[in-house]
């Protein structure tokens, strides 16, 4: 059962609308597009683990995907965790391409001429079971035993694993293998530590603990507001910006008409700018002619909004988008 099911990053979508925002030579356009490879590995990363998930029986496990909690000023989160009466599974997913080699202080990835040095995933995941451990005792949970694989997504990368590291040796292995590795875990623990009511509490407090990630992306990827460019773009051949007359926007490179266009800008203006919106900001971001042609607009999407006529804010609804 998906508790909590996988959701296309903030920080892509962020990083996205930010591609799709400045000019193709700005000078941090490099790096922007590295991000996007670097997220959207990752999220693809994901998805491969979820695939084999969702082959478990309904009634085994309750399943998050994307787990983010608090500890002390930063944040820590867990790929895929799997809870059952008997056991907590947690699931680190591995992307790269190439080769890894796995020592006891390092990860090193090598594709081609690029050679990259990460943290140990196994010292990441040891980690993260201390602090979800910490989490579960400081909420007064019944002590579970809490298991971890680091699970190698892309069937053709190559994994080497220092000679004699036992422990990365158990706890690595390919995501194709995931139902495996959770059958052989399960032989081990026969104990049941929930019953349905607590199981239950555990899936809450972990849904409330959950902090979604939120940052200023400009900020982060360093480009400045007057950077980004207004209005909407159309949808076909990408232009921007296309011409509003009459409740619908027309492209001027390639004529595209659409009445539905402005809602990816109003999505980027969330993602970029900010989670709320007045009617003066919607003419500003969509280069809208009036008011009135904003208030129109907020009639059709009614999101939530407080204040009253004159003085309204509107808020990113959820989910987003």
């Amino acid at each position: 059962m998906f508790r909590k099911d996988l959701t296309v990053p903030i920080a892509l979508l962020q990083v996205e609308a930010a591609e799709r925002r400045i000019i193709e030579n700005h000078i941090m356009m490099p790096e922007i597009k590295k991000k996007i490879k670097i997220l959207r590995s990752g999220y693809n990363g994901e998805k491969t683990i979820k695939h084999y998930l969702e082959q478990i029986p309904d009634n085994k496990y309750h399943i998050f995907h994307g787990l983010r909690f608090p500890v002390g000023n930063t944040f820590f989160q867990i790929d895929a965790l799997l809870l059952s009466p008997k056991i907590i599974l947690m699931f680190e997913g591995k992307n790269h391409s190439g080769i890894l080699r796995i020592g006891k202080n390092q990860m090193i990835h090598e594709n081609g001429d690029i050679r990259e040095v990460y943290e140990n995933p196994v010292s990441q995941a040891i980690r993260h079971k201390i602090l979800l451990k910490n989490l579960l005792e400081s909420n007064h949970t019944p002590k579970v035993p809490i298991g971890f694989f680091i699970a190698v997504c892309r069937t053709s990368t190559e994994v080497i694993i220092e000679s004699g590291y036992r422990e990365a040796e158990e706890k690595i292995c390919r995501a194709y293998d995931i139902l495996h590795r959770i059958d052989l875990t399960e032989k081990y623990f026969k104990e049941e530590i929930f019953n349905k009511k607590q199981i239950e509490k555990v899936s809450q407090l972990l849904l409330t603990k959950h902090t979604p990630e939120s940052s200023n992306i400009l900020k982060q990827i360093g480009i400045n507001k007057s950077d980004i460019r207004t209005g909407v773009q159309c949808p076909i051949c990408f232009f921007i910006p296309m011409i509003y007359d009459r409740q619908k926007w027309t492209c001027p490179n390639c004529q595209c008409i659409s009445k539905e266009a402005f809602l990816q800008a109003i999505y980027d203006y969330f993602l970029l700018i900010d989670p709320h919106i007045t009617n003066q900001q919607l003419c500003w971001f969509l280069n809208l002619p009036t008011p009135r042609s904003a208030s129109y607009l907020f009639s059709l999407l009614k999101f939530p909004y407080t204040g009253n006529s004159r003085d309204r804010i509107y808020h990113q609804p959820h989910p987003f988008p």
